[in-house]
């Protein structure tokens, strides 16, 4: 008996035409009729047109019901999930189209395997031996996340999430919403020009305008009334409070609105020249107690005033229960006065008066549409294919926070070269340091000084991110300075002041800005 032609050979024959068989029915069996992918597409539109004019219609008025506001955040989360996948449909063709122009050397770049790189060059070699194998126009290409559905397929599940949607909020989320009031339209200055409203969180706003003006019982201990809005660092508590603030019913409501961070209510708490670092913990505590006896605050008259702890310490609850009972706490709620606190600890969220407004961190949808305002500004992405391959891969890449969008999305506008995202995307799938975009910027720009310091201030920098490439491609210029401070960003919401990053010289020549 011949061991390899009698059992070797008819095995591995039958194996091979069993996964040609089975190749052959999940890709002829699951094809969509013709025409299906431009049915589900207009589809789409249609139910991405209601339910944008539901969202707006909710957005412009007064909403207090928690259930209604629910409801409202249930389809904001579904339109962007429609918008999303239509637009990644779009640039999936795009990106389809243009996979001649993405070589060899362009996908090693980033070091790792990336759907921006090198994802749309292997789609169109899988693709062509479909072709070659069903003797037809093949199957379509995967999807940007892998998930192995084609975009008629993904087209068809978001259609039938958004009916089912609509169909069970549509009727009755129209006529509870018409029996609320509408807002007063003003100009507001806001962090993201595309929005009226912080980007992706109208639903918690909203939570806080209500605590703020709802009026708690008077006379009655604990007389505080607190609420805390909690969440991971950078993910847009200090921003959210701010927008609420700005809101002009909390605006005609309270005489005076003040924010306190944490080293002033150390000081305030401790010795005139102790440090947040010096502290035990029990300062702050003692910080806040002296902040709410101060007369200002307690005069008869003066009106209600709204005082915002940002960053709070882990407090004691039973000695936060005795600052709440005590006769300064009257003084200070008597007039309806009250406390808004951000904190990342659950520990701290537990002194509110009210259940805390928890953030989480962006949708994956929801992000790529406040990164791309920043990145392509008011161009088309489908017009610009290889390009928005890198930035959806960027999108993925980043933690979602506001900041490494707004710097970074920045950063990229100002440079509108495929090449240059690429280096960018490069940088960020190496990055190890938090946040990701100070990481990226000490990677990409040109600057051979230590890093000393970033965050806010109050003076506008000297130079800009587009400053210091120009310097480092004309090589610079001397300056006798110690250090340099490079502007990030701006924020105009409540206080006038720049998020920048300074390097320290240490004996090399800062960069000096261009001529002019």
């Amino acid at each position: 008996m011949d061991f390899t032609k009698d059992v070797v050979v008819p095995a591995a024959l039958s194996e091979i035409l069993s996964r040609i068989f089975s190749f052959l029915f999940d890709n002829l069996t699951t094809r969509p009729a013709p025409g299906a992918r431009d049915a589900h597409r207009r589809r789409l539109e249609q139910l991405l047109g209601n339910i944008g004019s539901m969202v707006e219609e909710a957005e412009g008025r007064h909403i207090t019901n928690h259930q209604l506001l629910s409801h409202l955040k249930a389809l904001t989360a579904g339109m962007y999930r429609g918008r999303f996948a239509l637009e990644v449909t779009d640039l999936d063709d795009a990106t389809n189209a243009a996979a001649g122009d993405i070589d060899d050397a362009d996908a090693a770049a980033v070091g790792k395997r990336s759907f921006a790189l090198c994802s749309s060059f292997n789609r169109a070699k899988r693709s062509r031996v479909t072709r070659l194998i069903l003797g037809g126009g093949g199957a379509v290409g995967r999807n940007a996340d892998g998930g192995g559905e084609d975009g008629t397929e993904r087209l068809a599940a978001v259609v039938e999430e958004l009916e089912s949607l609509t169909r069970d909020y549509m009727r009755e989320f129209i006529m509870l919403v018409q029996g609320y009031p509408r807002r007063i339209h003003r100009p507001v200055t806001t962090t993201l020009y595309m929005d009226r409203c912080v980007f992706g969180r109208h639903v918690e706003k909203e939570r806080i305008v209500d605590f703020l003006l709802h009026r708690a019982p008077p006379s009655r201990a604990p007389f505080l009334s607190a609420l805390a809005v909690m969440g991971a660092k950078k993910v847009g508590k200090t921003t959210l409070v701010k927008h609420a603030c700005d809101d002009e019913r909390v605006r005609g409501h309270f005489a005076a609105i003040e924010w306190f961070e944490t080293p002033a209510v150390v000081r305030a708490g401790g010795a005139p020249d102790q440090t947040i670092w010096e502290s035990g913990g029990p300062e702050y505590l003692a910080g806040v107690r002296r902040i709410l006896g101060e007369a200002r605050f307690a005069v008869a008259g003066a009106g209600r005033s709204l005082l915002v702890f940002e960053d709070a310490w882990p407090i004691d609850e039973s000695e936060w229960a005795a600052l709440a009972a005590s006769p300064a706490s009257a003084a200070f709620a008597g007039g309806g006065s009250k406390i808004l606190i951000t904190c990342r600890d659950g520990d701290v969220a537990r002194i509110g008066t009210a259940e805390p407004v928890v953030l989480e961190t962006l949708r994956q949808e929801e992000y790529w549409y406040y990164f791309k305002a920043f990145a392509f500004g008011g161009a088309d992405p489908r017009d610009h294919p290889r390009v928005a391959a890198v930035a959806r891969e960027i999108s993925g890449h980043l933690e979602r926070t506001f900041l490494d969008a707004r710097v970074l999305g920045t950063l990229l506008r100002a440079n509108f070269d495929a090449r240059f995202w690429r280096k960018v995307l490069a940088a960020i799938v190496r990055c190890e340091r938090r946040p990701m975009h100070v990481g990226v910027l000490l990677e990409l720009l040109p600057v051979r000084g230590r890093l000393q310091s970033y965050g806010y201030c109050r003076s506008p920098p000297k130079f800009t991110v587009q400053d210091v490439l120009s310097a480092g491609v004309t090589g610079g210029g001397e300056s006798s300075e110690e250090g340099f401070t490079v502007h990030l960003c701006r924020e105009t919401l409540y206080m006038d002041h720049w998020y920048s990053i300074t390097f320290k010289n240490d004996d090399v020549a800062a960069p000096a800005p261009p001529v002019l």
